[in-house]
């Protein structure tokens, strides 16, 4: 055989002294280890019509044109016989390759469970997995069923010390809870695929002009390990749908990046000459297995998407037209779905005033218009003007997680429970993880029940405390004083209990009256102490030493009866006033001119 010429572009890579399986000695020329194998297949391609010449060679023109325009090389055969055999070498299965993959899922475990995205990425920079996956891609790319037999063992392997790892470290671990970087990875999402499309693209670049793969491995990594990791975590707390949905977004982002890699390959002519393809029934039967297992999750996890895309515009025009305001703002939207149960939809709005049962109403609208029940977990923002609106779309935004929205919903439904009354109206203070219940009224309920009840709520809620708004009442009459101060009135409230229903029905000025003077400045200052501001009605003060009994607070027999005061809740009538005042005008008006024009 003729010595062979180094190209013109630099020296050839160095090749290992041992050819690797289903290779040539080094001492066969490139043309000789790419000639076509023998069969009907590669006979029937060197013998095929003209026509077929013509469409080939317009193909490749046009593979040409598009690969300049997107800056890839055009490789030589030579150099693009080179770049397969670096691939293949780089891909093998070695001993240090196994203990990078048990380090890097060892890391990034240990980072999943103390939700430090630091550790995570710190994981990264350790994985080997770029390079079986390049292969496996070069591999796709050529049609090669014995390259990607090859290089799918060498990921299996990968994959299953990860999960391992995973497992292992998990059990020996004290912390156990599923953090916000675990649940971020236990579902694919449309974020996820497009990282893992784009690291795949940025791979197969860096791999074609030889700069780079480094940095571009730890993109790759980071759509890879983490989810391996995962899968080991969920099994090994025994919650197999964590551990089923971290391995379809492996799977899914291992066949997004191994498919960018390939159109990478063939674009820049680094694939093997289709008419050079072993087409052997054995490896044209792994050629279809392996993209049979590399399509179906991808495939799926588009489908996923797709009816997660439909749901989630559905969705929105349903809380929208429910809400019942043109000028209500859909500032978040997270839509899930599974293969065991329903859609649910997570929506926060913000708007200007409260709509009662507008959850139960988005819910029926869904159901209406996609045929299919749609569980939806509404929240309300009340902000009456833009700065408020944005204040809150900011606020929520600083809420969100690395998974998205976060799940920040307080237990609506425990809630309801505790309170055990039918609920008129429902709204969260986020910024005070205060959640208020305004229930329909209850017979022969009184303030005292109503508190006793929201205390309970709030015990058996976590993270979240209760306001429970009474029904309002226009006036309250309250018992001055402590115990030593006489006999209090059925009908009279303690100070104490007075102001917290004030404070629920979120009053800030009330007018007071009916006591003594002293007695109705102690009771302004305890209401000022509560952010309430009196104001004493001065026509209807009592100056004696002690009020005078009525039929509602006569006196008990041998004992006294406590200074009754009373609370007008409700502010006076702007149209009664008015009325009221054009009266007295009236009167004065009235009064001048008799007194201009006295009767005869």
């Amino acid at each position: 055989m003729p010595a062979e010429t180094p190209p013109e572009n630099g020296p050839e890579p160095a090749m290992p002294d041992s050819p690797l399986p289903g290779t040539s000695t080094p001492d066969e020329s490139r043309e000789a280890r790419d000639a076509p194998l023998p069969g009907s297949f590669n006979e029937a391609w060197l013998n095929r019509p003209h026509w077929v010449r013509r469409t080939e060679a317009f193909f490749h023109l046009v593979r040409i044109k598009f690969a300049h325009a997107v800056l890839l090389p055009e490789l030589s055969p030579d150099q693009a016989f080179d770049l397969r055999q670096t691939v293949r070498q780089e891909g093998q299965l070695t001993s240090g390759y196994i203990l990078m993959c048990a380090l890097a899922a060892g890391i990034a475990i240990l980072g999943l469970l103390q939700s430090s995205t630091a550790v995570v990425i710190g994981a990264m920079l350790v994985s080997p997995l770029m390079s079986p996956i390049a292969a496996m891609g070069f591999g796709f790319a050529s049609l090669d069923g014995h390259r990607i037999r090859d290089a799918v063992k060498v990921v299996a392997i990968g994959a299953l010390i990860g999960i391992a790892t995973g497992i292992v470290l998990t059990l020996l671990s004290p912390i156990r809870n599923a953090t916000p970087e675990i649940l971020a990875r236990t579902e694919p999402n449309l974020l996820d695929l497009a990282i893992a499309l784009l690291s795949g693209l940025a791979g197969g670049y860096s791999t074609v002009i030889g700069k780079g793969g480094t940095a571009i491995g730890v993109a790759i990594a980071t759509a890879l390990m983490p989810p391996l990791a995962v899968v080991g975590y969920g099994i090994g707390v025994l919650q197999p749908l964590f551990a089923m949905g971290a391995l379809l977004l492996f799977l899914t982002n291992l066949a997004a990046i191994t498919f960018a890699f390939a159109l990478v390959a063939r674009l820049s002519g680094a694939a093997r000459p289709l008419g050079k393809v072993e087409w052997t029934p054995r490896y044209v039967a792994i050629l279809i297995a392996a993209f049979l297992v590399l399509a179906t999750p991808l495939t799926m996890t588009l489908m996923k998407l797709t009816n997660e895309a439909r749901i989630r515009s559905a969705a929105q025009n349903a809380i929208i037209e429910a809400c019942g305001d043109n000028s209500v703002n859909v500032a978040q939207l997270d839509v899930s779905s599974s293969l065991f149960g329903s859609p649910k939809v997570k929506a926060l709005v913000i708007a200007t005033s409260y709509t009662a049962n507008a959850q139960a109403a988005a819910e029926t609208l869904l159901r209406t218009r996609l045929g299919e029940n749609v569980e939806i977990s509404l929240q309300q923002v009340l902000a009456a003007d833009v700065r408020s609106q944005t204040q809150a779309m900011v606020d929520a935004a600083m809420e969100r997680t690395t998974a998205g929205i976060a799940a920040d919903v307080p237990p609506f439904k425990t809630i309801r429970q505790k309170i055990g009354l039918p609920t008129r109206a429902i709204w969260t203070d986020r910024a005070q993880r205060q959640v208020y219940i305004e229930p329909v009224p209850a017979p022969e309920w009184t303030l005292e029940d109503y508190r006793v009840t929201e205390k309970a709520a709030s015990q058996g809620v976590s993270g979240w405390t209760v306001r429970l708004v009474p029904p309002p009442q226009p006036s309250l009459r309250v018992a001055l004083g402590g115990p030593e101060s006489g006999t209090r009135p059925d009908d009279a409230l303690p100070v104490d209990l007075a102001i917290w229903a004030l404070q629920r029905w979120g009053l800030g000025a009330v007018t007071i009256s009916g006591a003594p003077v002293a007695e109705l400045e102690t009771l302004s200052r305890q209401l000022a102490m509560a952010g309430i501001a009196a104001t004493v009605d001065d026509a209807d003060v009592d100056d004696a030493a002690k009020p005078s009994a009525t039929p509602s607070t006569a006196p008990t027999e041998g004992k006294d009866t406590a200074v009754i005061a009373t609370i007008r809740v409700y502010a006076p009538s702007p149209s009664h006033e008015a009325a009221e005042k054009a009266r007295r005008d009236t009167a004065t008006r009235a009064a001048a001119l008799e007194e201009s024009f006295p009767a005869p």
